[in-house]
């Protein structure tokens, strides 16, 4: 399993009735190794209040493994939510630049994640 893994999220994904299944590829993803997971918000220019709850979910999921959750390609409306609810304390956020010296190889596409090899 590679260190590092790279979730695209989409409003699709974090919908009820998808949400489940995502949360399911994420625990799968940590108990086959995953160190370090990354959500990349390029598709998300905002969140719904479901959505962003959402996201909460997924912290409390990450925070009992000993994963760091790394945020990549964040809008500046999705930061300054982040901000205002106190959620920027919790991510470790990557400017745009950093992103870039991430490059690597997909490896395994997964239904909307993305695995990359570290």
């Amino acid at each position: 399993m590679n260190v590092l893994v790279k979730i695209v999220l989409s409003h699709e994904v974090l919908e009820n009735s998808q949400f489940a299944q995502f949360q399911k590829e994420i625990q799968r993803l940590i108990e086959n190794g995953g160190k370090i997971l990354m959500l990349d918000f390029s598709k998300i220019n905002f969140l719904k209040n479901s959505e962003l709850m959402a996201v909460v979910a997924i912290v409390k999921l990450v925070r009992d493994s000993q994963c760091i959750l790394l945020i990549s390609a964040m809008s500046e409306q999705v930061r300054i939510l982040f901000e205002l609810t106190g959620l920027q304390q919790i991510f470790h956020c990557l400017p745009f630049a950093e992103d870039f010296y991430l490059k690597s190889e997909l490896t395994e596409p997964l239904g909307g994640l993305q695995s990359l090899a570290s």
